[in-house]
């Protein structure tokens, strides 16, 4: 006999856990500890990323934080040796960031933590492991260029910047070719080895001795430096424009409509994400509502902000069929010109203020998420209750302010359209848009 579904309770508040913080040797340990948890999430966050690296050394921190898997011993070698434990290797580096670490069960966490520090303070990067990295990169940059979302994706940068930021994080094939095992053990010597950063340590840590763990993984390295941060200068060219990157015979079409944004620090999180879940980042939203449900022509649109230190980008990217790729730019124009012009509805605000707090127990119920929101603290250095502060600002965020951030933070006619696909088929019906000039470019001349 079927039952009838309970009917929800009003959803629980929810306060993010305050951690603990302690100086050790030139590094900062910032931990929390969640009693009953016994696998931890342990990330070593050190504020050096693609954006600090040199025009002629493009690449290397994503090559290092690849070659430190090697282990001391090289050949892969640290994986097996964590495996013993029932650890595993954490890497990742972003534009701001080089984040390394291991998630390891408690009671193996001091031996754990040893291999890690040993990968990351004192690695082999023997020249063959290091040659063998960047191969293997540079064959995965091609074969993920190969789908036609990536490669748009991809061209985003050097449409809108000029600078590191028009080369893809990983170096580019060209660029990352020029990065020798010697570069990359002097980009290691300097800012990973040489450098503590701060030690994000999350799970049950009644019996772990958590200055111990600094000691072990800072050495006597020194305190990290502040990040440079100076503003990108922006590409050339006339805005706006379309880019079709030409795939013969695609049947259909990545499309991506893209404009800079301001810097992550300039930007009122609930008040931006909050509009950009109602233009794209929810299924209920307006792009999908209109792209998918109504026209069908795709199975999803989305839209979001890349906010960096220094600058940030506003995207929104779908798959198409070929044949409704102009519509579908000139559907996705017309979404943000009315939600520009009307604002958002009571139950948009709902839907926005629902799924921005509801779901925040969940969201950090594990270590790896409590990590990673300790990790975006340290990395854009904000404060301990940021979690909660978004919360609030979710809250009390009004339908005005929703309206105001289209207004300020949308700028279509400053914004590049990037289309992969067949531009046989697609170059005049896009022309015939009237958004832009329309320039037609083969993918793999972007970056030689």
């Amino acid at each position: 006999m079927l039952q009838s579904r309970p009917e929800l309770g009003p959803p629980q508040p929810y306060t993010f856990p305050r951690p603990r913080r302690l100086s050790v040797g030139g590094g900062t340990v910032v931990a929390i500890d969640v009693p009953g948890q016994q696998y931890a999430a342990i990330r070593l966050v050190q504020p050096v990323g693609g954006a600090n690296e040199p025009l002629d050394r493009m690449g290397v921190a994503t090559l290092t934080g690849e070659a430190l898997e090697d282990g001391v011993h090289g050949n892969s070698s640290l994986a097996p040796s964590l495996e013993q434990h029932g650890a595993e290797w954490v890497s990742r580096v972003t534009w701001d960031s080089f984040v390394t670490g291991v998630d390891a069960p408690v009671n193996r966490i001091t031996d754990a933590t040893a291999l890690f520090a040993e990968a990351v303070r004192t690695p082999a990067l023997r020249a063959e492991d290091v040659l063998r990295r960047r191969d293997q990169l540079i064959e995965r940059f091609w074969l993920d260029a190969s789908v036609a979302s990536t490669l748009a994706m991809r061209t985003i940068g050097g449409q809108l910047f000029t600078g590191r930021y028009a080369t893809p994080l990983s170096g580019g094939p060209v660029r990352l070719q020029d990065v020798t095992p010697e570069i990359v053990t002097d980009f290691h010597a300097r800012s990973v080895a040489g450098a503590a950063g701060t030690l994000v340590v999350v799970g049950d840590l009644a019996d772990v001795d958590l200055e111990e763990i600094g000691k072990t993984v800072f050495a006597d390295a020194a305190p990290a430096p502040a990040p440079e941060i100076t503003a990108p200068e922006p590409a050339t060219g006339e805005f706006p424009r379309i880019l079709v990157l030409d795939r013969p015979g695609s049947v259909q079409s990545a499309l991506i409509l893209a404009h800079h944004a301001p810097p992550r620090s300039e930007v009122d999180l609930p008040k931006a994400d909050g509009m950009s879940d109602v233009l794209g980042g929810m299924f209920t939203s307006r792009l999908n509502m209109e792209l998918r449900e109504r026209l069908g022509y795709t199975y999803g649109v989305g839209c979001r902000f890349d906010l960096r230190r220094d600058s940030g980008v506003f995207l929104v990217s779908t798959q198409v069929e070929a044949p409704t790729t102009a519509h579908s730019v000139t559907a996705i124009l017309g979404e943000i010109e009315k939600l520009q012009t009307d604002g958002v509805t009571d139950g948009e605000l709902a839907a926005v203020r629902e799924s921005n707090t509801v779901g925040l127990p969940v969201t950090y119920s594990t270590a790896r998420g409590l990590a990673n929101a300790l990790v975006e603290m340290v990395v854009y250095d904000l404060p301990e209750d940021h979690v909660d502060r978004l919360r609030a600002g979710f809250e009390r965020v009004t339908a005005e302010d929703l309206a105001d951030a289209a207004r300020n933070l949308l700028r279509p006619r400053e914004s590049v359209v990037i289309v992969a696909g067949d531009a046989a088929q697609l170059e005049e019906p896009l022309r015939e848009t009237g958004f832009g000039p329309v320039l037609v470019r083969d993918p793999e001349s972007l970056w030689t």
